[in-house]
């Protein structure tokens, strides 16, 4: 009976390996942009809210509170009469995710006949490119009518893009301590 040769791997690259396999995925999630985002995402999830995905080209007014509800009956919706320069009322809820993206929270404000008249969404400071990723991925590149007088800083310049039913604007860029909010206000009638 021939002998049979046995493969034999050495125990220091036994070893090696091991430590790759265990230290290989930590260090994705804590050290990498992408991996701190999808770490950032799955906690937001566990702990806050649910994921929404939005395409925002295609919203308009006729997307009524009943709408949103019956489209996102995950989300926990907490709505209440409010008058503000946006509408009437407004349905509001932690979310973990908009489009991926982690996020902290989505307003969503109704005019007296109930139809959407703006959405404010606030998202995490560091993934405010990630936004801008996102926006110029839905509806295409910034306008050229964004850049403005080179005498306005920019973080006072708001870039914008025409939808369908309404305006997104968010701000090019952001001071320390600003709230990073993107809005998409509806066209008036």
């Amino acid at each position: 009976m021939p002998k049979r040769e046995t493969l034999s791997i050495n125990k220091l690259y036994k070893t090696l390996l091991l430590i790759l396999i265990v230290v290989g995925p930590i260090y994705w999630l804590m050290f990498t942009t992408d991996g701190k985002r999808r770490t950032d995402t799955m906690m937001l999830w566990l702990f806050s809210g649910e994921s929404i995905e939005l395409n925002l080209d295609v919203l308009d007014r006729d997307f009524s509170e009943q709408d949103w509800k019956q489209v996102y009956p995950e989300v926990d919706w907490q709505c209440k009469s409010s008058q503000s320069a946006f509408g009437k009322r407004v349905c509001f809820s932690e979310i973990a995710s908009y489009n991926g993206i982690p996020s902290s929270y989505l307003s969503v404000f109704f005019d007296h006949r109930s139809a959407t008249s703006g959405v404010k969404l606030v998202y995490r400071n560091q993934y405010h490119s990630d936004i801008g990723d996102d926006l110029i991925h839905q509806l295409g590149s910034t306008p050229t009518s964004a850049i403005a007088d080179p005498s306005i800083t920019a973080s006072e310049r708001i870039l914008q893009w025409k939808t369908s039913g309404g305006r997104v604007l968010i701000k090019q860029t952001l001071d320390r301590d600003e709230e990073p909010v993107l809005l998409w206000l509806a066209d008036r009638d």
